[in-house]
């Protein structure tokens, strides 16, 4: 029987208007980000990096990436990005990271608090897509490396910083899911599953460290041309990939310019217009 047997609907057109790109009203040369320190995996490239630089022009304090390849370019893209928007070069922090492996991770946190004293804000964006295949045809390493990075990554990167962030600052951690969390697409039964546990993950960061100040809750970046989404099947990467990293960098920067208690546990869309989504 074709399943499912309606369709699925998966919160893309929540509101009445709908970015691919970035808009004036997130622009993150607006926003303030002048006393936050802030730490994004997976920053090589990519939405990572775009995010980095969007905090740049925000005038955030500190920014420490990590990632596996080399930051050295995305260092000399944040102090360009600071002096374009007329803000302070902020600190910062480059670290070789691997998220799926605990000294890796238990090590960036030690640097950090070191480098910075405090983190306001971790956003968890390493990431891993492997390619679109039936359970029984897939690779059996490939379909779990979904796992180990996504879910596992996150896991780990939480379990190293919470401490940090509950010591002061805005507490904050955004964990990068997806559409296709709320979506059964043939073949993503890898990637979608992971992106869907994130989502509870979040809940349950909110349930043991909300009454302590922790603010947890999810984003969906967007359909971002990367190294990933090639591996998406070519009619579904044609559909939905059309957006531009920078609306994920500056509706992130935008959401966290301040606490909004009321995103707890929630999942967020960038390609939601953001004053629709605030005041209907």
């Amino acid at each position: 029987m074709p399943y499912p047997p309606v369709p699925i609907n998966n919160g893309v057109n929540f509101t009445k208007t709908i970015h691919h790109d970035t808009y004036p009203a997130i622009d993150s040369v607006t926003q303030d980000h002048s006393k936050h320190y802030i730490f994004i995996t997976g920053a090589s490239k990519g939405v990572g990096r775009v995010l980095a630089l969007s905090y740049a022009k925000a005038g955030a304090a500190g920014i420490a990436i990590g990632a596996r390849s080399d930051l050295a370019g995305v260092e000399q893209d944040i102090i360009s990005a600071a002096q374009g928007a007329g803000k302070a070069i902020p600190r910062v922090l480059k670290l070789k990271l691997d998220v799926t492996n605990w000294d890796d991770v238990e090590k960036a946190a030690k640097e950090t608090e070191r480098e910075f004293g405090r983190l306001d804000i971790l956003i968890n964006n390493a990431g891993f897509l492997s390619a679109f295949a039936p359970i029984v045809d897939n690779d059996r390493e490939e379909w779990w490396s979904n796992y180990e990075v996504n879910v596992k990554g996150v896991y780990l990167m939480c379990k190293a910083f919470v401490p940090l962030l509950l010591k002061g600052g805005e507490m904050t951690i955004v964990n990068l899911t997806s559409a296709g969390a709320h979506g059964v697409a043939y073949g993503g039964s890898g990637y979608q599953t992971t992106k869907f546990v994130l989502l509870r993950f979040a809940e349950y960061l909110m349930v043991e460290y909300g009454d302590k100040g922790m603010l947890a809750y999810c984003v969906h970046p967007g359909g971002v041309p990367s190294d990933m989404s090639i591996k998406m099947p070519e009619q579904f990467y044609k559909a939905v990939i059309i957006d531009k990293a920078e609306l994920a960098g500056d509706t992130i920067s935008f959401l966290t310019a301040m606490r909004r208690d009321w995103l707890a546990g929630r999942y967020i869309s960038v390609n939601w217009n953001m004053q629709e989504f605030f005041f209907g």
